[in-house]
């Protein structure tokens, strides 16, 4: 088995001597077979006075510590400006608004003030990370008084970056000089370049020097507003660029072995003035599904987020993981989005990040957060929900695997639960396990709560995932990463007993009967690297099949002729039976070309197409809906699928038609 071990001190001295400890005696008796983690309470996307927080790095630092938080991840803006322009010089003549930021302050000074303070701070790792604003575009007119910047508030957290150059080479909008993007940029600047050269030239040779000189003023503003060493290949007097800037921030972060997280996009600044323009996003969500190779998003914030529920964009962006449509699943982390203290309601670690880790230091906390191995919670006080256990066990095998990891499974998956509060006490909770985007088992329990569940509703088809939410109220809630199971291709098969025990041969006018196969093992199945020492069971022993009588043949009257294989009947297995089904269960289909679909959305890929009239058999009922009615389970022969309500209707009663 696997041990998730959470500690509630985190600090104590005999703490770190009890981990040391059970940590030599996991290694010492292997035989125990069981992974140890030890439980980090992180906050992130955390700000300061270096860019629109209120406290410095050492406050923030020293407040943590006194809070026992265990990692803060900062997350101060790389660049907070934006600038309008008078076109066609619009990077000449501007107005620009500029805000405190990492990129303004500097870069190096940032990563070194984070580094030397987590030198003095002794039980809180201090770590870098900024948050982005990849792209905005502009819309309307001064003139018209509705100049708008759209997507102002559309922002990533990059973590994982420690030299001060790859924060300078950010691809935001104007910010420092970058060699990057010369490419598609430089042939207007040549042109334009070579356009001025010919009119200084004409202008140094007095050729008509009232229109050589305004041209060669012109070309030259407009080589210097052309030049190619832009920060961005997108500027804002284009319009919506689409998730073209956003992949883009995400590819230059992944080119840095750093890691990229969508932040808040259910929140919506409405239109909010500043200055002379207008600040506008919308809730993005769905760009989860549209950009690629970032490692998450923020799950919990200050309210609850739709994006967590069962079925919606995240579901569907881990479904197209199993399906092979994407190379690497996404995770979830919690968004402290912190500012300043009891401002509009924030507190310093509201919301914390907390990661599974083997060891405290800043390379395994990165490693947990790159691989998944954290939830997300949102506390109302400091007696939060902790979740003290979750895993998937094979039971047959007994190898288990934790969140952010995958196991390899022959048998019902079983779902193990431990869940509490911090500093105990009693609340009541509704624990929800989803499957494959679809909720799988709900209930109202009171904590402390210890759950296993083993899911016989698993058709162990391919490859699945778990995940888990438990809430006591909008304000007190958890949120955790998916742990995935993979079943095993090959069945497991009994093992033959060898040739030499085998009966009697026929006699010998038949044909000798074919070779037993060879004795086969019982396949154990792997688990990921991260659940070291896993427990095993011994292979299966052999077992020996039954003794099948074999008919007598008479020899036949002459000897000299063989008898035909043809003359010798076979045994014939008697033909399988599916149960009788309860006509009242039944549903037909009402039109041409309805799909039945691997889950419960037109997201889902499409199993079949049934013809009107075809039916199938009413399974269950879900509780997702489209255009208020929901999708079902069905089963469609052997296999269950699922099907949109809108499209079906209940089938007349009719008697039950057995097979002989």
């Amino acid at each position: 088995m696997a041990l998730v071990f959470f500690n509630p001190n985190r600090h104590s001295y005999s703490f770190r001597w009890g981990s040391i400890f059970i940590f030599w005696f996991a290694l010492t008796f292997p035989s125990s077979s069981f992974a140890i983690y030890i439980q980090l309470d992180g906050i992130a996307d955390v700000k300061t006075n270096f860019s629109d927080g209120c406290a410095s790095i050492k406050d923030i630092g020293n407040q943590s510590e006194r809070f026992g938080i265990d990692a803060v991840i900062f997350g101060d803006l790389a660049r907070n400006s934006f600038e309008f322009g008078a076109k066609p010089f619009e990077r000449i003549f501007k107005n620009t608004t500029e805000n405190p930021s990492v990129l303004g302050r500097g870069a190096a000074g940032y990563i070194s003030e984070i580094k030397d303070n987590d030198r003095q701070i002794k039980e809180t790792l201090l770590i870098p990370g900024v948050e982005t604003i990849p792209h905005y575009y502009w819309s309307g007119s001064h003139f018209d008084k509705n100049l708008t910047a759209h997507n102002w508030d559309k922002h990533m957290l990059i973590v994982g970056m420690s030299q001060a150059e790859e924060y300078e080479q950010l691809p935001l909008q104007h910010s420092n000089l970058s060699l990057k993007y010369t490419d598609p940029l430089l042939n207007n600047f040549i042109i334009l370049f070579f356009l001025f050269m010919v009119s200084a030239g004409a202008f140094y040779k007095r050729y008509i020097r009232v229109l050589t000189f305004p041209l060669m003023v012109l070309f030259l503003l407009l080589t210097i507003n052309n030049h190619p060493f832009q920060s961005s290949p997108f500027d804002a007097y284009h319009g919506n660029q689409g998730m073209k800037p956003y992949q883009n921030m995400i590819d230059y972060a992944n080119s840095k072995g750093a890691m990229v997280f969508w932040n808040h996009m259910e929140s919506s600044s409405g239109t909010r003035q500043t200055g002379n323009a207008m600040l506008e996003t919308l809730p993005y969500p769905d760009e989860l599904l549209k950009t690629r190779n970032y490692t998450g998003f923020q799950v919990v914030g200050d309210r609850p987020l739709q994006l967590a529920e069962a079925g919606q964009q995240w579901d569907q962006v881990l479904m197209e993981y199993l399906q092979g449509q994407r190379s690497q699943p996404v995770w979830g982390y919690g968004g402290n989005d912190y500012l300043c203290e009891d401002q509009k309601g924030d507190r310093l670690g509201s919301v914390r990040t907390v990661f599974l880790v083997r060891e405290k230091n800043r390379d395994t906390l990165l490693d947990a957060m790159r691989k998944g191995r954290m939830y997300a919670v949102r506390q109302a006080d400091e007696n939060r929900l902790s979740l003290d256990e979750f895993t998937v066990e094979d039971q047959k095998t007994g190898q288990q695997a934790t969140i952010g990891q995958e196991l390899t499974s022959t048998d019902f998956p079983a779902v193990k639960i431990k869940l509490r509060s911090i500093k105990g006490g009693t609340k009541t909770a509704q624990i929800q396990i989803i499957r494959n985007g679809v909720l799988a088992k709900q209930e109202s329990v009171s904590l402390p709560y210890e759950l296993t569940w083993r899911d016989v509703g698993n058709k162990q088809e391919g490859r699945a995932y778990y995940r888990i939410k438990a809430s006591v109220n909008a304000m007190d809630h958890l949120v955790s990463n998916p742990i995935f199971v993979k079943f095993s291709d090959t069945p497991v098969v009994a093992s033959l007993p060898p040739t030499e025990q085998q009966p009697a041969p026929a006699p010998p006018t038949r044909k000798p009967p074919p070779p037993s196969p060879p004795a086969t093992k019982l396949p154990v199945p792997a688990v990921m690297p991260e659940i070291s020492g896993a427990k095993t069971e011994a292979p299966a022993p052999q077992v020996s099949m039954p003794e099948v009588s074999t008919p007598v043949v008479q020899p036949p009257a002459s000897p000299t002729r063989p008898v035909p294989p043809a003359e010798v009947k076979k045994k014939t297995p008697p033909k399988m039976v599916r149960p009788p089904v309860d006509p009242q269960r039944i549903l037909k289909v009402m039109v041409d070309g309805v799909a039945l679909r691997k889950g419960p959305g037109t997201v889902f890929p499409k199993i079949i197409s049934l013809k009107k009239g075809s039916e199938v058999e009413f399974v269950r009922r879900t509780n997702i809906e489209l255009n208020n009615k929901n999708w079902l389970v069905v089963k469609r022969g052997n296999r269950s699928a699922y099907i949109w309500e809108g499209v079906v209707k209940w089938a007349e009663a009719r008697p039950v038609k057995m097979e002989k």
